[in-house]
């Protein structure tokens, strides 16, 4: 009897530790995978307001959404981007300021930070304060990163990155954009 019950909680024992190590697997929110189609996103505009992502669906989008944590980490990206002279007839180029994942900066500061840069700068600047393009698009974590997202004008992603771009994805991402940007004008 006394092995039985042995035998028994030895068996139990195992299953917990397995249901115990593989549930976090069963329970992992899959992120989206690049060829998906994207619903439509409303983010916030610099004065909080609701904005939806300019010209998605309509022309090639590149969007880097931002942690303002990092908020340089992908500067030598975008300026290659703009060094690459891209037609703005085809493409739309967005910078998404993610609020959520800086809880050291109060949001009507970057708020203020971002209205001086579209006025600086000429950008599209959106805000996010409360991660609902991750929600939206299954981006998961984007906390200290700067996530490089491209997609086409049928809305399907075609380029994510989270991080610094190393030297081989910036090119990669600019051949992107210029092949999407010639299927767009010739299609």
């Amino acid at each position: 009897m006394k092995q039985n019950i042995r035998s028994l909680m030895k068996r139990s024992l195992l299953t917990l530790s397995l249901t115990c190590a593989l549930w976090p697997l069963g329970n992992a929110q899959a992120e989206v995978a690049v060829g998906a189609t994207l619903p439509e996103a409303t983010v916030r505009d610099a004065n909080d307001k609701p904005a939806t992502i300019p010209d998605f669906g309509s022309k090639v989008v590149m969007i880097l959404y931002t942690d303002p944590n990092v908020a340089d980490q992908n500067d030598p990206f975008a300026d290659k981007v703009k060094a690459a002279a891209l037609s703005t007839e085809h493409y739309k180029s967005i910078g998404i300021a993610n609020m959520k994942d800086a809880p050291g900066l109060a949001n009507f500061l970057i708020r203020m930070i971002v209205r001086s840069k579209i006025k600086k700068y000429n950008v599209t600047i959106l805000t996010d304060p409360d991660r609902l393009l991750p929600k939206a698009w299954d981006l998961g974590d984007c906390n200290d990163k700067s996530v490089a997202i491209i997609i086409d004008h049928n809305k399907k992603l075609r380029f994510l990155k989270k991080g610094a771009l190393n030297d081989a994805e910036k090119e990669e991402a600019i051949a992107l954009l210029r092949k999407l940007i010639a299927e767009k004008a010739g299609g």
